[in-house]
């Protein structure tokens, strides 16, 4: 029974995905797969800050993310002034989404940290089942 409720659950995971989301008093971090189908390594993960920016970050980079959350480290896939940038330190786990040079930042309590990265893998897990294999 145990091995059914399992396979139910992923096959319900991956028909209606459901977002991750912390709030502070500045605002609240959404973590949500894209839920489109894509060729291999480009499926997304949906990385939301405030409902003042979303960035889409592919698979290859959120599996980056999540080892260096778990490590206890920093991250960033800053280009041109777009991307996304977790920096991880005493005063907890930021981040920021940047458009057009402008950071949409939040920071989450450092105990958020290990949250954030199972967030992520499980949002990671749902987008990779949206992945061709070939």
């Amino acid at each position: 029974m145990r091995n059914f409720r399992d396979a139910l659950a992923s096959v319900l995971a991956e028909l209606d995905p459901k977002p991750w989301d912390y709030t502070t008093p500045d605002g609240t971090l959404t973590v949500v797969p894209a839920g489109f189908r894509a060729d291999k390594d480009e499926a997304e993960v949906i990385v939301r800050v405030c409902d003042d920016a979303e960035e889409w970050v592919k698979t290859p980079e959120v599996t980056k993310l999540v080892a260096a959350l778990r490590e206890g480290g920093s991250w960033s896939d800053l280009c041109c002034g777009w991307g996304t940038e977790v920096t991880v330190n005493d005063l907890g786990v930021t981040v920021a989404v940047w458009q057009k040079g402008v950071p949409a930042s939040i920071t989450l309590p450092t105990a958020q940290r290990l949250p954030l990265a199972s967030a992520l893998d499980r949002a990671l897990d749902v987008a990779r089942a949206w992945e061709d294999e070939a």
